[in-house]
């Protein structure tokens, strides 16, 4: 009897899981759309918090950083440090482009130059005008993407570029300058991108 009703449950739920599958699919597909539009639009992508695996187990260890955070870190601290309306010295950019190589841990990085490019087009971006702390964030993470791109698609990497441009378009620097950042970027995208 117990064999019975363990085998008519199992059976239950692998029906059950069989008619969820396409709606699931077509679920993923509308948020990946309102995504993609929304980073047309400039408005940020929405966060998904990650839950612990097992909530109930409490970590007092601390978790050591890796690389790409230790070297987000040190850029977020260089681009923090230019203040608008101050000039950009060449220590400050060349800093800011070391930091973009060292960022990218793939087997593919960026050449000085390429970085330079880059960190030419946000230290003068930010001699105008710095980022709130959220849109830096927003920046951060959309960089770190470019700089290691192991999984992203063709089609991700220009929304990412093209958020990147939407970044600095909503913190009012006009939209040549911010499209010369994302092009900027493109440009990483095309050395480092598999």
């Amino acid at each position: 009897m117990k064999i019975t009703l363990a085998l008519l449950c199992l059976g239950f739920l692998l029906a059950a899981n069989a008619f969820a599958g396409p709606d699931v699919i077509i679920k993923q597909h509308a948020k990946d759309i309102r995504d993609q539009n929304n980073v047309r639009q400039g408005v940020a992508p929405p966060v998904v918090p990650v839950q612990p695996a097992n909530p109930s187990v409490v970590t007092a260890t601390p978790t050591a950083s890796t690389p790409v955070q230790k070297s987000l870190a040190k850029l977020r601290a260089d681009l923090v440090a230019i203040k608008p309306g101050a000039p950009v010295t060449p220590e400050q950019k060349q800093q800011i482009a070391r930091d973009v190589q060292a960022t990218a841990q793939g087997s593919k990085k960026p050449s000085y130059g390429t970085a330079a490019g880059l960190a030419n087009e946000l230290s003068a971006a930010l001699a105008q005008k710095s980022l709130s702390d959220s849109a830096l964030s927003r920046l951060l993470t959309d960089l770190a993407a470019v700089l290691n791109p192991a999984n992203i698609q063709t089609a991700q990497m220009q929304a990412i570029c093209s958020d990147i441009r939407a970044i600095f378009e909503t913190n009012s620097l006009a939209h040549k300058d911010a499209v010369k950042i994302a092009d900027a970027a493109k440009a990483i995208a095309a050395e480092t991108h598999p």
